[in-house]
């Protein structure tokens, strides 16, 4: 990535964010990000980070080391000084976007966020993590506290993707809305030339040979036939557009911690409309058809973005459960084209049932015991955390007082409930 694409695309991003190189050097950053320094882009382009921060340079290198080795977002805390002496505790997240090579240091997105010292669980608790690692006789502490950082961490890549979405959208719906706005009387205006062009021939049939010339050169008879259909299609064009940035507004509810009233059938649509892509036929399998099965269902009061990641996390694993399928047996598979259904009904008056089925390999026994285990997968090692269906479980069994099972056999394709 170079800074210029780095700064088109953080110039959607709500929160401050430093492009710079494991060395500490900054290579761009954002308008949020200038603002928090309180300093212009030229002020800080080319400086090194830490003359900017107040934390010791060992600490800061150490980190920014941290964060070159890892794909995934490091937490840390950074405390900067801005230009008029004040002193900004901030939450970092720093993660390596192109590795180290011969001649160049690694290449690094970093993340800030306004945080109180009280405030920051994040470097609390890896800080807690780091001291229970040389105390052996704490493991199980050590354990739990894994888990909730995973959590923590799940929660905030959630809550950035929910920002991301949500900033493209309101960035694309703005011109779609204007071209939208306009096509209905440009459509009219076209409609209005087209019948006085259609007056003209009534009236004049024999026009002047150059008149003549200049309709046949443009050829009037295939514009006046296509005109219409143009415009017609651009309209249809635009809608589409503009349901797409309903959906990503949707989805970037995941990060809502309120309880509210919502359409379960909205829900799934804005997920599988995410996942769409994912869909799609690869080289080594066809696509994935999505059957849906919807009842007439009230809408539910609920914490919209905890339901929509549950939506997320299981349909993700039954794609992933195919895909897998597909590579390995492609034969059965084109006798057995791989499918998702989704099915919702309302259950005995005051339950709510959503039934996601694929038609993939199945669970054996021993592992559908583990399922709902924290940090249990069967993905390869950068493939999976092992906390989706954990995290899923504790969203619809302890934050909605709901129920969650999972049905499968060997060769039988699995069913969550």
């Amino acid at each position: 990535m170079t800074p210029e694409q780095f700064t088109e695309l953080a110039r959607v991003l709500p929160e401050p964010s430093i492009f710079l190189n494991s060395t500490g050097e900054i290579l761009a950053i954002n308008k949020p990000g200038t603002s928090l320094f309180e300093l212009s882009t030229k002020e800080l382009k080319g400086k090194q980070l830490c003359e900017f921060l107040t934390d010791k340079e060992e600490n800061i290198k150490k980190y920014l080391q941290a964060c070159s080795r890892s794909r995934k977002m490091v937490i840390g805390s950074l405390t900067i000084r801005t230009s008029t002496g004040n002193t900004v505790i901030c939450r970092s997240e720093g993660a390596v976007i192109q590795p180290k090579q011969l001649e160049s240091a690694a290449q690094l997105l970093l993340r800030l966020e306004k945080k109180s010292e009280a405030n920051n669980s994040f470097i609390l608790l890896n800080q807690k993590i780091q001291e229970l690692n040389i105390q052996a006789k704490l493991k199980l502490a050590l354990h739990e506290l894994q888990e909730t950082q995973m959590q923590l961490i799940q929660k905030e890549k959630l809550s950035a993707l929910g920002k991301i979405a949500a900033g493209i959208a309101h960035e694309i719906n703005n011109p779609v809305n204007f071209i939208h706005g306009n096509l209905s009387p440009a459509q009219e205006y076209a409609q209005n030339l087209l019948r006085l062009i259609q007056l003209y021939q009534q009236y004049y049939p024999e026009p002047p040979p150059e008149i003549q010339e200049e309709i046949k050169e443009i050829d009037l008879e295939f514009i006046i036939e296509d005109l219409t259909k143009l415009l017609q299609s651009m309209s249809i064009g635009t809608q589409r557009i503009r349901e797409i940035v309903r959906t990503m507004r949707i989805f970037s509810r995941l990060d809502e911690s309120e309880i509210k009233y919502i359409d379960i059938h909205e829900a799934l649509d804005s997920t599988l409309m995410i996942l769409k892509n994912r869909l799609y036929s690869t080289p080594n399998s066809p696509n994935i058809k999505v059957i849906k099965n919807y009842g007439k269902l009230p809408k539910i009061q609920c914490y919209c973005g905890q339901i929509n990641q549950v939506f997320m996390n299981i349909i993700s694993n039954a794609i992933d459960a195919l895909h897998e399928y597909q590579e390995k047996n492609i034969q059965e598979i084109k006798a057995n084209s791989p499918q998702i259904q989704i099915q919702t009904e309302v259950l005995n008056f005051d339950w709510v049932t959503i039934r996601i089925i694929d038609n993939g390999p199945g669970i054996n026994e021993e592992i559908k015991l583990k399922l709902f285990d924290p940090f249990f997968t069967t993905k390869e090692v950068g493939k999976g955390t092992g906390l989706g269906l954990s995290i899923s479980h504790d969203i619809i069994t302890e934050k909605h007082g709901g129920k969650i099972f999972c049905y499968s056999q060997l060769g039988e394709g699995t069913e969550f409930v």
